[in-house]
């Protein structure tokens, strides 16, 4: 049999209100997990492909640059005697009448990395 304190306690209203209010707080709450375990995979794809597109500018701005430096070479090839000269000089290692070349080498400290098969 039931005890007189746990039939007021079934009964009275605010008993009932109070676990209401707590289911009410356990059904938002599994929403909300619910909501961010479903959309956790499409923010990490988002950020992923956020990093993507940001890897790829960059490399495009590189490109872009590579290009423009190469265009303006063409350029010089294709119009200027002086940059064509200058150019030939330089690799067959000639130079004019009172001319004085420096060459620098890389530093002592500085070793070439080879690559070995």
């Amino acid at each position: 049999m039931r005890s007189l304190a746990d039939a007021r306690r079934t009964s009275d209203p605010s008993f009932w209100n109070a676990i209401n209010r707590i289911l009410l707080t356990l059904v938002i709450l599994s929403a909300a997990v619910g909501l961010v375990l479903w959309f956790y995979p499409e923010l990490a794809r988002r950020d992923q492909m956020a990093r993507n597109l940001l890897r790829e500018q960059e490399e495009l701005t590189a490109q872009q640059t590579l290009r423009k430096q190469r265009e303006r070479e063409v350029y010089l090839l294709e119009s200027d005697k002086e940059y064509i000269e200058t150019i030939a000089r330089d690799k067959l290692d000639m130079m004019k009448e009172g001319e004085t070349i420096f060459r620098l080498d890389p530093s002592k400290g500085f070793k070439a990395v080879q690559k070995s098969p």
